[in-house]
């Protein structure tokens, strides 16, 4: 009896002793509450240490936090996107597709959407990223715009020609030409000629200057 007694307290702590040790939203706020935040983020040797599931746990964590700075969910959900697992992507997805997760701050879903960029291309991912072109705020399409770009996966074309029809902002419209340059495709490259030439967009011609 006197030594189940005596196994059942060193269970005890050894558990409390990893609960305390264990690697959590503070540790993480710590590391990343620096100006150099988005180079350190980018460095292989500091984004490699968050692919074990404690450590990858307190960046989720973060990016979702309700109430904590904006600021610093910010520097989680593009630390997510330098993780670059599914596991990262599947958290990412999940919080661009729900509707209270930027409700604190409307331009947290703008570096999801950036973040999720970072991230191979496939359908499913275009399939969800192009919502962002009809979001209300314009952070969000313009992100959106840019990192379909850089996915450059061809059926994204249809849906950011549908999207430059409808789109009153400028910034949007020169991010979902940037992007349609970056796919490439003859679909793509005929839409940029027929704007060039239309008439209709001088703005775009200047913006771009003249080399629309």
């Amino acid at each position: 009896m006197k030594f189940f007694l005596k196994f059942l307290v060193v269970i005890l702590l050894l558990f409390l002793s990893t609960s305390v040790n264990a690697y959590n939203i503070n540790d993480l706020l710590k590391e990343l509450d620096i100006p150099q935040w988005r180079e350190k983020i980018s460095n292989p040797n500091f984004v490699n240490q968050f692919k074990t599931q404690e450590r990858f746990k307190a960046v989720v964590d973060l990016a979702d936090a309700r109430g904590y700075d904006w600021r610093y969910r910010i520097r989680a959900i593009r630390l997510l996107g330098h993780i670059g697992t599914p596991q990262a992507q599947e958290a990412l997805l999940s919080m661009f597709q729900d509707p209270f997760f930027h409700h604190e701050c409307p331009s947290l879903k703008s570096y999801v959407a950036e973040a999720l960029g970072d991230f191979p291309g496939g359908r499913r991912l275009v399939d969800i990223l192009k919502d962002g072109l009809k979001d209300p705020e314009l952070l969000v399409r313009e992100a959106t715009a840019k990192s379909l770009g850089k996915i450059r996966m061809p059926d994204s074309v249809k849906y950011l020609k549908e999207a430059f029809e409808s789109e009153k902002s400028l910034a949007v419209k020169i991010a979902i030409v940037n992007a349609l340059k970056s796919i490439g495709t003859e679909e793509a490259n005929i839409f940029i000629r027929q704007i060039a030439s239309d008439g209709k967009h001088e703005d775009l011609k200047d913006a771009f200057g003249g080399s629309l």
